[in-house]
């Protein structure tokens, strides 16, 4: 009786086992799998961002990206990053090459990155830890509005960043995800140089 309830248990985990690597991402049985994922950002601006133009953390930042496996634990993809800064400042001197303002003034950031990416999966199971890379161009929309004035200035550079998450498989082909990411741009205005920011994201993701 005892030898066939440990032999029953043994089968279960060896099933169990089973199940999770096949449910998890990019693992034995499907090592070319896609993966589809979209996710809400939080971002927190720092550097000169932070101290010439908005500090407030941005709540209205999202992601789209799409991967694939390649060799090993490793994927490549593409991802579409958008992120929104604002501000509403009571009382502020701005000073721009044509004229100085003191009052109240509304400062924004619209930011739109389109990446190459590739990302590492320390594990094959339903909890994978991964880092990755992303690099490609960025669009951004910084605005300056005063009482009588609204200034608008755009540039488009180049973004990059390193990021560090995990992966959750909760059932076969569907799982959830926590990332965080540092994000470098040679985005520059006024005395903004290099816009930076910080991005926490939470999501769902798909496997294909």
């Amino acid at each position: 009786m005892l030898r066939t309830a440990l032999r029953s248990l043994a089968a279960a985990l060896l099933l169990a086992s089973g199940t999770a690597r096949a449910g998890g991402y990019f693992d034995d049985f499907h090592p070319y799998q896609t993966y589809w994922s979209a996710g809400w950002d939080v971002g927190v601006p720092v550097g000169s961002l932070r101290s010439s133009w908005v500090s407030d953390t941005s709540i209205t930042g999202m992601q789209f990206e799409f991967r694939v496996g390649i060799v090993g634990r490793l994927s490549v993809g593409i991802a579409g990053n958008y992120n929104w800064f604002d501000q509403d400042y009571a009382f502020i001197t701005v000073e721009q090459p044509t004229y100085t303002f003191t009052g109240p003034a509304y400062r924004r950031l619209e930011s739109l990155a389109l990446r190459v990416t590739t990302h590492y999966y320390l594990t094959q199971t339903n909890f994978q830890p991964f880092v990755g890379f992303g690099i490609g161009p960025v669009w951004t929309s910084a605005r300056l509005q005063t009482v009588n004035k609204k200034e608008d200035l755009y540039s488009t550079s180049l973004a990059v960043d390193p990021e560090v998450g995990l992966l959750w498989t909760v059932i076969p082909r569907f799982g959830f995800y926590l990332l965080a990411r540092y994000q470098f741009t040679l985005a520059g205005w006024a005395n903004v140089k290099n816009a930076q920011w910080f991005s926490g994201q939470i999501g769902a993701a798909w496997y294909l």
